[in-house]
């Protein structure tokens, strides 16, 4: 008996999210990516090295940038969607708006 059509779903769903970040991983070097967490619906990647967030966020196409400034230490989280998932890349603190450079 199958319970409903969402749910039988939700296993591709998962598979999909897989592909995904498999092909995020290959097109930007598995060596640049330290930890991939996902599920169902969003995909979050931590790059080995937080400074090279930004390029790999840009890269692969999550150009919204939310900036954490209140943790320690603060990161910038990159945002996008690939294919209905939402993208999330963690990177080094972008400089405040009006600093210099």
């Amino acid at each position: 008996m199958v319970r409903t059509t969402q749910r039988a779903a939700a296993p591709e769903r998962l598979d999909h999210a897989m592909d995904i970040a498999r092909g995020i991983t290959a097109a930007v070097g598995t060596e640049r990516i330290e930890l991939v967490t996902l599920t169902r619906d969003r995909i979050c990647l931590q790059p080995t090295t937080l400074d090279d967030g930004e390029q790999i966020a840009h890269t692969i196409g999550c150009d919204l940038p939310i900036d954490h400034r209140m943790f320690v230490p603060g990161h910038t989280l990159w945002t996008g969607d690939i294919d209905g998932l939402e993208v999330q890349v963690r990177s080094a603190l972008r400089a405040s708006v009006g600093s210099e450079l």
